[in-house]
């Protein structure tokens, strides 16, 4: 048991009423002081939780939108390249030169890839 100290210096004996009240009250403090560092952790979890709701929003909103609204801007972008390189205006295409591009930059072309090729430019 544990022993308190008097004004003589002696020490007296704790009742076991006295020491299962200190306990009790050491151990309530103790749950006090648990209890609020829980409820600290639970409120930063809960913002790390909005924030990683946040981040995904972030990242899926702008995708969702260039779904939305990209292919009418890029359709249009593409009919200006097109019309700028003549391909399906029925413009001729110099074969030749075409020939030469597909053998310079596609060393592994055989000649009846390039000969595709060249029938898909060449007008009908």
């Amino acid at each position: 048991m544990k022993q308190e100290d008097t004004k003589a210096g002696q020490k007296e004996p704790m009742s076991k009423d006295d020491e299962l009240k200190d306990l009790m009250i050491k151990s309530i403090q103790w749950s006090e002081a648990v209890y609020n560092q829980n409820k600290k952790i639970q409120n930063h979890l809960r913002w790390i939780s909005i924030a990683g709701f946040l981040r995904l929003f972030i990242i899926l909103i702008p995708i969702i939108l260039g779904i939305i609204y990209l292919p009418p801007l890029f359709a249009s972008v593409w009919d200006q390249y097109q019309s700028i390189l003549g391909v399906g205006a029925n413009i001729p295409v110099d074969g030749d030169a075409m020939k030469s591009l597909i053998e310079q930059f596609g060393t592994g072309a055989s000649n009846i890839d390039i000969q595709e090729v060249l029938g898909k430019f060449s007008p009908q």
